[in-house]
């Protein structure tokens, strides 16, 4: 059995852009995970699918264009990362969002996933969401993806032919508005609750309005973070295949 030179290229080029994939998508991301077993889980897909992935190397006969192509590949593999991770991002930020809102800014704790210091809030969600990605099987659905986009922009094709800039920033910008969404509830309990301060502040000018209030936002908010459960998971199931989905379309040629 020969290996030729053009099978060993592909089968870099294919563990360059799963190992790129594997460093960005959730769970992997952070600093908990080592990078060893990062780049194993790589090389084993790359493995698993080299026999299937097709391959175009009219510019790899020279040094600079594997170099060209290896870019490439690992630009793809950071792109459909930063995709599926963009349901992570609107969570971290409505996490923020609410700790602000209820006055939980100051309490803050280690996230060992990523390595980084957040919000109580943001930390509590971002496990709640990661919890959810593995529960209803989006793992699943993103691994296919992913595989499946060596059929749309097989090795050795540009990604830029896709054009996946405007598709980019419009998921980009959709994080704020789902992050914004999900912490709505208690944008709006903070401003009753201030308003109704407010009104005994006036009616009772004795009274210590701002200790009062602050104890009461935390118990509230509290509260509804326990109450909003069900609908911050809908937001992160349906964003999360949404993210699938656009796996695949931000790759489409033209």
């Amino acid at each position: 059995m020969t290996i030729e030179a053009g099978q060993i290229v592909v089968w870099v080029l294919v563990f360059l852009r799963t190992g790129a994939f594997f460093l960005g998508i959730p769970l992997f991301a952070g600093k908990m995970i080592p990078v060893r077993i990062r780049t194993g889980f790589g090389l084993l897909l790359a493995i698993l699918v080299n026999p299937l992935v097709p391959a175009n190397l009219d510019i790899a006969y020279h040094f600079a264009g594997v170099i060209v192509l290896a870019i490439n590949e690992v630009c793809i593999g950071l792109l459909l990362a930063m995709v599926v991770r963009m349901i992570f991002f609107a969570v971290e930020l409505a996490g923020h969002l609410i700790s602000y809102e209820i006055g939980l800014m100051a309490s803050n704790s280690v996230n060992p996933l990523l390595g980084s210091s957040d919000s109580t809030i943001s930390t509590l969600l971002y496990y709640f969401s990661l919890l959810i990605f593995f529960i209803i099987g989006l793992h699943y659905e993103v691994i296919k993806a992913f595989v499946f986009s060596f059929e749309i922009l097989p090795i050795g094709a540009f990604f830029l032919k896709a054009n996946p800039t405007v598709e980019f920033v419009e998921e980009v910008s959709n994080v704020f508005v789902v992050g914004t969404l999900m912490a709505a509830p208690f944008i709006a309990l903070n401003f009753l609750i201030n308003v109704s301060f407010a009104v005994l502040g006036k009616a009772v000018p004795k009274m210590n309005v701002f200790m009062t209030s602050f104890s009461i936002r935390i118990l509230s908010g509290l509260t509804l973070l326990v109450s909003s459960l069900l609908l911050i998971s809908s937001y992160i199931i349906d964003n999360g295949r949404r993210s699938v989905e656009v796996m695949l379309d931000i790759i489409q040629n033209g």
